[in-house]
């Protein structure tokens, strides 16, 4: 398992490459939920997503002889993106796997910064068969999206900033998808604010991640269709469920539809567009699913990488 120590260094790698994101706040969503609310705005982050952070962690960790062939990743599209950034800043070919229902956006940007887009069937499985063949065939170095030290210690450079601004916090918010940020940001708040509480979210058809901790052992779910795109890998990393189980306190989630109030919310009031699986955690804060009051608390904005057309049918 890393430590804090991994985080640390981890920023030293990215901070000259990332954004600093800002914290938003807001009058209306702070009366609404009767706590004290940040939205971490990651939606502004380069590639639109906090993704970039991990993948120039692990890209930048590899050495010469394993940068030289190129690097392969899978993924439904932020980490894509992150990837194909990431391997254009350091020099690298990089080619990714994504699934034929990947947001066109998403596939569009991750060929936009260079990256070869080889295209799959609609699951994480194989998604990640397709990636292994091309690593094999051509020796191609793995960035993995969620299940590797580097790409979590890179996530968690997002509670560095938070911590950079916020000297307490009682409540952390993260959306999870297969376990990246919430194990890399889990480890650091409570590094930083030892007493918070750190709660996962999920959609309802995708909580592959609550079933595990309530059972306490990895539980592997059939392919999701929620409008979280981001949520539709079918487990948590090994490595994150690990950590997820040292640090986090719970696992929650939310429906499609409170996902699409709340983006709508963030659209209209705060004048910010978000993505389903962005919009998944303050979805949760939004909507009170804890019943909290008086709470100081920070909710993940993850991404804002929506289709128009997708967002306009939502909306």
């Amino acid at each position: 398992m890393i430590s804090y120590a991994d985080i640390d260094f981890a920023y030293s790698i990215v901070n000259p490459v990332v954004h600093k994101t800002p914290l938003l706040t807001s009058h209306s969503l702070n009366a609404r939920c009767d706590n004290d609310v940040f939205l971490k705005a990651e939606n502004f982050q380069r590639v639109g997503a906090f993704k970039i952070r991990g993948a120039y962690n692990k890209i930048t960790s590899l050495t010469r002889d394993e940068k030289q062939p190129g690097v392969v990743a899978h993924s439904s599209g932020n980490h894509a993106q992150g990837v194909a950034l990431a391997a254009k800043l350091l020099h690298v070919k990089a080619v990714v796997v994504m699934p034929k229902n990947s947001p066109r956006i998403k596939v569009e940007a991750t060929q936009s910064y260079g990256a070869e887009v080889v295209f799959c069937e609609d699951s994480s499985d194989d998604r990640e068969r397709v990636a292994k063949i091309l690593q094999r065939k051509f020796g191609y170095a793995m960035v993995p999206p969620f299940d590797d030290d580097k790409i979590i210690a890179g996530q968690g450079t997002v509670m560095v900033e938070v911590a950079q601004e916020l000297s307490s916090l009682d409540y952390l918010f993260v959306p999870v998808g297969g376990g990246g940020l919430i194990s890399g940001c889990a480890l650091a708040a409570k590094h930083y604010f030892p007493e918070i509480n750190v709660i996962g979210v999920e959609t309802e058809s995708a909580n592959d991640c609550q079933q595990s901790f309530r059972k306490k052992e990895i539980v592997r779910i059939a392919p999701s269709n929620t409008i979280a795109d981001g949520m539709r890998t079918q487990s948590v990393g090994k490595r994150n469920f690990e950590i997820i189980m040292k640090y986090v306190d719970d696992i929650i989630t939310v429906t499609d539809t409170q996902v699409i109030e709340t983006m709508r919310y963030l659209m209209q009031r705060m004048k910010i567009i978000v993505e389903p699986t962005g919009a998944v955690a303050p979805a949760a804060v939004f909507h009170n699913v804890l019943h909290l009051s008086d709470k100081k608390i920070c909710a993940i904005l993850s991404g804002g990488n929506v289709e128009p057309s997708l967002l306009k049918q939502w909306l």
